[in-house]
């Protein structure tokens, strides 16, 4: 604060802050006019002002330096005497202050108009009156005093989410929701603005994308789902020790179709099974179902090339009375009866091109329209294909729809023909004794005749073993097994006569043969030791010993 004569302007007094301020000593600063160190009286020599206004000013430093000060001026009897007070206050770090506060402004509006996520504020009446960058751009332009729920959510009315009435009582709410505009997940965030009096006068909402979240954990929540119904089938009592479902067989292919079954048996994944005739693609097809999610609805199996090709339509789609002649009442079709459940489609090759084409139509489609009737029908439906066919042979030819194809072939099994897993020969028998012998004392099969099954390439697989089984229970005569004795007898082992070249001493030439004998008993009976040890008289130790010291075991 200064003291100054009005008149001269010359400085009387001055408080200890003053001269501290300019750089002077006070003892120097006393002999000072306001003129030489203030612009505002060194430019106007009888000045005008308005008591106690405050007003800007550059003063100057002993060093030369200006600074920028505000300055309040009023009369002030002083000991009698008229002086003119004078307040100053520094204004450099107001002004700093201001402008980092610009600058830091600046920072924001940067942050805010390059944030990825949307940045808006609602007042009480639902009109935008802000968007950052981000949400302009991706509306296209600025939707400044629209309605939010119309420019940002395409709806004429505000949205039944809103949470405008939780925010202006005051409370912050966040939430998850699809925008019905763009179909994206977003987590919302709105906060209450506040006016000068500290009342919610809007809404500063931010919107976050978390679409891609949100199908991640979709995904993890069906992979879940998928993990607990492949355990429930685990679990399953379909699933035992003899194989799984219907299904019979213990052997390493079977283990790894029956993997696969599980894996796909809780999707909707179409499927086809191929293999040769007799090797149960039925019974897998329906293993699939039983272990499905729809294993309460119908299992429909078709035999496609067992249709007449003038009927195949009317089977598959149904008619209605009067449609054609001799459709005197309704019939439903196959697509019809499996709604909801398991159409099987067995010798799925034999199909036309033509019903490919309106199957294909049927499923992925539109659906289909019985014959005779105006009403279509979407059927829900699951496809499992079979074939000993090449499919892939009969779509190069041309015999074969590519699309068809394609949609049939999401998931292939193949299943092993009998003579490729022996091993699960004795279990089927076993199996096969079981059923058809109902209550009665399972009849008994002699090693021999066991052995020549074992041997058997059974070209009419699982099928035929399952015939010679029955007829041997029906009939209770092991004459059935005759054909396979005579041609076990017919194919005898060859044992060859020693050769004529000399041995050292007898215990050569008989180790010699030996060997070929243990050698061929071995090819016969496929290297299983247990046969092999029993065809020879012998203990399987003993077998092992022989065959090491032959060189015969397999590396």
């Amino acid at each position: 604060m200064i003291l100054a004569d009005p008149a001269t302007l010359k400085v009387i007094e001055a408080n200890d802050a003053v001269p501290e301020l300019y750089g002077y000593s006070r003892e120097e600063f006393l002999f000072l006019c306001l003129a030489d160190f203030s612009r505002f009286f060194a430019e106007n020599s009888n000045p005008e002002f308005v008591a106690g206004e405050l007003r800007a000013d550059t003063h100057r430093h002993k060093s030369g330096t200006l600074f920028p000060v505000e300055i309040s001026l009023r009369p002030f009897d002083w000991k009698g005497r008229k002086t003119l007070i004078m307040s100053i206050r520094d204004a450099r770090q107001r002004r700093q202050t201001e402008d980092e506060l610009k600058q830091t402004g600046a920072s924001l509006d940067l942050v805010v108009n390059n944030f990825q996520g949307f940045i808006y504020t609602v007042s009480r009446e639902y009109k935008i009156e802000f968007m950052n960058g981000s949400l302009m751009r991706n509306l296209g332009y600025g939707a400044i005093g629209e309605d939010c729920f119309k420019a940002l959510h395409g709806l004429s009315s505000p949205c039944a989410w809103c949470v405008r009435d939780r925010v202006l009582a005051g409370e912050t709410a966040s939430f998850e929701h699809q925008s019905p505009r763009d179909g994206k997940w977003y987590y919302y965030v709105s906060s209450p603005q506040l006016d000068s009096k500290g009342n919610t006068r809007a809404q500063q909402i931010i919107a976050l994308d978390i679409h891609e979240r949100k199908i991640k954990e979709a995904e993890l929540l069906k992979s879940q789902d998928h993990l607990k119904q492949e355990n429930l089938l685990l679990k399953s009592p379909r699933v035992n020790r003899y194989g799984l479902d219907q299904i019979v067989g213990q052997s390493y292919q079977m283990q790894e179709i029956y993997n696969l079954i599980l894996e796909v048996a809780s999707s909707d994944a179409g499927i086809i099974i191929y293999g040769e005739s007799g090797t149960g693609k039925e019974l897998v097809a329906n293993a699939i179902h039983n272990l499905g999610k729809n294993k309460q609805r119908p299992f429909v199996p078709v035999n496609c090339g067992g249709i007449p090709e003038n009927l195949v339509e009317s089977e598959f789609f149904g008619f209605k009375k009067g449609a054609f002649t001799g459709a005197s009442i309704d019939k439903s079709g196959f697509l019809e009866i499996a709604d909801k459940g398991t159409l099987f489609l067995d010798e799925i090759g034999e199909l036309n091109l033509n019903m490919q084409v309106k199957l294909l139509r049927a499923v992925d489609g539109d659906g289909f329209t019985p014959l005779g009737s105006n009403t279509p029908i979407k059927p829900d439906i699951r496809i499992i294909s079979a074939t000993n066919r090449d499919l892939e042979a009969l779509v190069d030819k041309g015999m074969m729809r590519a699309d068809f194809f394609f949609r049939i072939n999401v998931v292939p099994i193949y299943l092993p023909p009998l003579r490729k897993r022996r091993e699960d020969i004795p279990l089927l028998i076993y199996h096969f004794l079981r059923r058809f012998s109902r209550d009665r004392h399972l009849p008994h099969i002699p090693p021999r005749i066991m052995n020549a099954l074992e041997d058997y390439d059974w070209p009419g697989n699982v099928r035929e073993l399952q015939n010679i089984v029955h007829r041997y229970v029906a009939l209770n005569r092991l004459d059935v097994f005759d054909p396979f004795l005579a041609k076990e007898s017919s194919d005898p082992l060859e044992v060859h006569p020693l050769p004529s070249h000399d041995f050292d001493t007898l215990g050569e030439a008989m180790a010699d043969h030996e060997k070929k004998i243990i050698a061929l008993f071995l090819k016969k009976f496929h290297w299983k030791h247990g046969r092999v040890a029993g065809a020879l008289g012998i203990n399987r130790k003993t077998l092992y010993y022989k065959m090491k010291k032959h060189g015969l075991l397999k590396t």
